[in-house]
């Protein structure tokens, strides 16, 4: 693993155990990370020309479309985009 500040990465690292649940990190990692992969999905446009709508917080995510198939292809590309950086999404 690398981390990146500014511009620059670090010596690369191997992790062994991650931050306790309740920890301040865990907490603060889970944002950082679930913001990053909100970003990669494509939602563009104003608030009346959108095709779908993401909110979330804290961990619930809330998709809103003008369509069912829309909510629910952005809700796969959600769980696609999660896989990749290692996060599981709960369908419930």
């Amino acid at each position: 693993m690398k981390v990146k500040v500014n511009d620059s990465y670090s010596e690369r690292f191997e992790t062994k155990t991650g931050v306790r649940q309740g920890d301040l990190s865990s907490a603060l990692l889970f944002s950082v990370v679930l913001d990053s992969v909100i970003t990669n999905l494509e939602v563009r446009g104003n608030i009346t020309s959108r095709l779908k709508e993401i909110f979330s917080y804290a961990d619930d995510i809330v998709i809103i479309g003008i369509k069912k198939q829309i909510s629910i292809y952005t809700f796969c590309e959600l769980k696609h985009e999660a896989l990749n950086v290692g996060l599981i999404v709960n369908n419930n």
